[in-house]
């Protein structure tokens, strides 16, 4: 099999990972607060990096390669998508918050077009509009509400997931997936749990007390060591073989997967707006990932 081929298949199961991880927050949220939840979940998933490394005995070497952009990789994701969009959807409708979001791949493409110079094809700019347009026909039916300060967070958050595309591809050359992943859950877990300790005013037994619950273990467990672990990972080594644009294109897949799973899962209502957008978003994945022949 192919690098790209491999990669794109990574980057896919990525995105239908983080598309579970809408149903576990809202199990995990409905027992602590956002900040708390993201202090245990990279907690979680720092300390089971920590475990693969002394396992496999890996050692990491960062003398004379960028560090700056690896920190930098690590503010943008997870610490500030997480933050803004978590705050950003808080301030604004569900059906909003989704539209905001599902302009990802519009702003991948710039992203990628102007950061690392990677080639827009017609072919590439027609999905992403279709995407976008899928996205906000699963929305349809929906209450349309939002407070300035919530649609600038979610713009942030957009952009941040971008830019850890654009960041990630970039410093592919000089660090691992596994490299890459790491850093990124160590400022998460420095960040969420300085931010914890502040919000709880430095009350351990608080941030420990949604612990006791099973279906909150159930939830922050794959929060952390699927989605954290195992998604953030699969995006990194995706970056390592197709444009950040490409990785990018396939975001909304997520919405995708979370309408799926509250449906078959939840049992959430199902709407025909809803079926069309998710048929608009498969095709426009499927369309995109063909060979493409003649970039502009």
């Amino acid at each position: 099999m192919k690098k790209q081929t491999l990669a794109t298949l990574a980057a896919l199961l990525g995105y239908t990972i983080f598309g579970f991880s809408f149903l576990f927050s809202t199990i995990a949220l409905s027992q602590t607060t956002p900040i708390t939840l993201l202090c245990i979940r990279m907690t979680l998933a720092f300390t089971a990096l920590n475990l693969i490394l002394l396992l496999r005995k890996i050692r990491f070497d960062f003398r004379g390669k960028p560090v700056k952009l690896l920190l930098l990789l690590g503010l943008v994701q997870p610490v500030i998508y997480f933050l803004c969009e978590n705050y950003g959807i808080s301030m604004t409708s569900t059906s909003f918050s989704g539209i905001i979001i599902g302009t990802i791949p519009v702003f991948g493409l710039l992203g990628g077009r102007l950061f690392l110079k990677e080639s827009i094809s017609l072919r590439q700019c027609i999905c992403a509009a279709f995407s976008l347009l899928g996205v906000a026909m699963t929305t349809v039916g929906g209450t349309i509400s939002f407070s300035p300060l919530g649609v600038v967070l979610l713009f942030m958050a957009a952009i941040s997931s971008v830019l850890f595309n654009v960041i990630s591809r970039s410093i592919a050359p000089h660090f691992t997936a596994l490299e890459r992943t790491y850093i990124m859950s160590a400022l998460g877990f420095v960040t969420f749990t300085l931010l914890a300790l502040v919000e709880n005013r430095n009350d351990l037994s608080a941030i420990l007390l949604p612990l006791h619950s099973p279906s909150f273990w159930i939830s922050v467990s794959y929060l952390a060591l699927v989605s954290s672990v195992g998604a953030f990972f699969l995006l990194n080594y995706a970056n390592n073989y197709i444009s950040s644009s490409a990785v990018s294109m396939f975001t909304n897949f997520t919405t995708v997967i979370s309408i799926l799973a509250g449906i078959f899962i939840m049992g959430d209502s199902f709407t025909t707006p809803q079926l069309c957008g998710i048929a608009i978003i498969l095709v426009s994945m499927f369309v995109v990932s063909l060979p493409q022949k003649s970039p502009v």
